[in-house]
């Protein structure tokens, strides 16, 4: 699981500065400290992020393309 911090407000705030409504468009913040020193600034409050790592799929053989079509 990859974790990170986000900053909460009306919207949610990334490390880059960038505001999305969505908390899985965020760039997360690596250090709490830094986002607890941003949220303060803003008046936000600091949202723990969690996201699964993306799974590697094995290649597909040539026998098998006829299936995913």
């Amino acid at each position: 699981m990859l974790k990170g911090y986000a900053i909460k407000r009306n919207v949610y705030q990334g490390a880059d500065g960038v505001q999305s409504e969505s908390l899985s468009q965020v760039k997360t913040f690596d250090c709490k400290d830094e986002a607890e020193a941003v949220a303060a600034n803003c008046g936000g409050r600091v949202v723990n992020v969690r996201r699964p790592l993306e799974r590697q799929r094995k290649p597909t053989r040539g026998n098998q393309l006829w299936m995913k079509q």
